[in-house]
């Protein structure tokens, strides 16, 4: 099926959507999706003088003294002859239709098969003064998967001899670029082209996306499912490191789905898919806390199948800034059993019982200010007058404080009740009436924002 672009004069587009098998089908309209992603959108305002840019362009490795600029001390790619080029060049390609120069030596291991890379590029044709390409008129890096058609089959050759943090010039034949036909005007036909890529990043992901490719009877085999699932949380693993906690979140989301679908044969397969799930849930807990949703953490953290100290621990945060204080502590205190010597969680006990003291404090001042029948006048103005006090002090430490709501103690008559609604609303805080095993607990929580 082709490619569906809606309003390329918005979106833009790139060269391996006009050399796709299946083409490219454009809609000009004024309508667009935005990205809920976090990260930058596209910037048609990006010039090509960028300082890194010139920097990957500098080719100092080639020059001669007639070639070289007397005032800046440089040489250029742009313009430099491609015969000269070749003359230093390593072949990888048995036909010579690959050439390689490494401007910046890379670490690691060579980018595997399939791999979802992270690169910065600039193509050039011979005798131009501009790149025909580059990934810097989009203002950031280019993220996509090798083995699906998304470059030149000779770059994606070039990609896989890199490593990580590598500057390569290559050099590749018509044959393995855009061929006799070429893409006129831009795209010349039969031509050999240059690309300079800087591969910042690579994540060894590529059996993620084979689930999808997966037959029915074969997603609910655990077999099948395992080695793409493995993947998916690497890549989930990846989006965490660079803070895109909601995509973060869809992966861990996917990973469940998946785990689930699955029809076990033996305790064995249990026992792998327990740990798989635990992970995933656990971490899905982590990315919640992360975004402000304790609600949502609590939810999958009491699903993990094996737990942690890492799911005590983060189960209990989110009990913590939902004001649960006692039920927090009962998480902690497992962590603890778990890792006696973990920092965070020693540190998580001592704030929690803190806040314990502190709330069993108001609690007591709240009882001993109540309202009772009988009373003179006189003694209930002086209580409701400490009962407010006491009620703002309540107010302000839910302001003031890592949570999202405080407790009521039971047993307020309307009228306290009433006194509670009044400062709630004087100090933004919204008055939340939860039933739950059959009790009714008031709250005063923070309004979301």
């Amino acid at each position: 099926m082709a490619k569906y672009i809606a309003d390329p004069a918005m979106n833009g587009f790139r060269l391996e959507d006009l050399i796709a098998e299946d083409g490219v089908t454009f809609e000009i309209g004024e309508e667009y999706l935005e990205n809920d992603d976090e990260d930058f959108s596209y910037s048609p305002f990006v010039q090509f003088s960028n300082e890194e840019m010139l920097n990957m362009l500098n080719m100092n490795g080639f020059e001669d003294d007639d070639d070289r600029d007397d005032e800046k001390g440089t040489v250029s790619l742009c313009g430099m002859s491609f015969a000269k080029l070749k003359t230093k060049m390593t072949s990888i390609t048995s036909d010579q239709k690959v050439m390689k120069f490494v401007k910046q030596k890379g670490v690691g291991e060579v980018v595997p098969a399939n791999a979802q890379i992270t690169i910065h590029y600039i193509g050039y044709f011979e005798d131009r003064d501009e790149p025909f390409d580059s990934t810097y008129s989009s203002g950031k890096p280019r993220t996509l998967r090798l083995g699906q058609a998304y470059v030149i089959p000779g770059l994606e050759i070039g990609i896989c001899t890199m490593q990580k943090h590598e500057i390569a010039v290559f050099l590749i034949h018509p044959d393995l670029a855009y061929k006799a036909i070429g893409c006129p005007p831009r795209i010349p036909p039969n031509e050999e082209v240059v690309f300079v890529v800087h591969l910042i990043d690579y994540l060894d992901d590529g059996s993620a996306d084979t689930y999808q490719n997966l037959k029915i009877e074969e997603k609910q085999s655990f077999k099948h499912v395992e080695e793409p699932v493995l993947h998916m949380l690497v890549a989930a693993k990846d989006c965490v490191a660079k803070f895109n906690i909601k995509r973060a979140i869809r992966q861990y989301r996917k990973v469940v789905d998946c785990l689930e679908n699955v029809q076990l044969i033996d305790s064995s397969e249990e026992k792998e898919m327990n740990k798989l799930l635990s992970k995933a849930y656990t971490n899905l807990g982590v990315c919640y806390n992360k975004i402000e949703s304790p609600r949502n953490t609590c939810i999958v953290c009491r699903r993990v199948p094996i737990p942690t100290a890492k799911s005590y621990y983060h189960f209990g945060k989110a009990l913590y800034k939902l004001g649960e204080y006692t039920d927090a502590m009962k998480k902690f205190q497992k962590a603890h059993a778990l890792q006696p010597d973990n920092a965070d969680i020693n540190k998580a006990i001592q704030l929690t019982n803190k806040k314990q003291r502190e709330y069993l404090e108001i609690e007591k001042r709240l009882w001993k200010n109540c309202f009772k029948s009988g009373e003179e006048q006189t003694d209930k103005q002086i209580k409701v007058n400490e009962f407010r006090k006491i009620i703002r002090e309540l107010c302000e430490s839910v302001i003031n404080n890592d949570v999202t709501r405080h407790s009521l103690p039971e047993g307020l008559t309307e009228e306290e009740h009433q006194i509670v609604r009044e400062e709630a609303a004087i100090a933004g805080l919204n008055y939340v009436t939860c039933s739950r095993y059959g009790r009714e607990t008031v709250y005063l929580q923070k309004s979301k924002t």
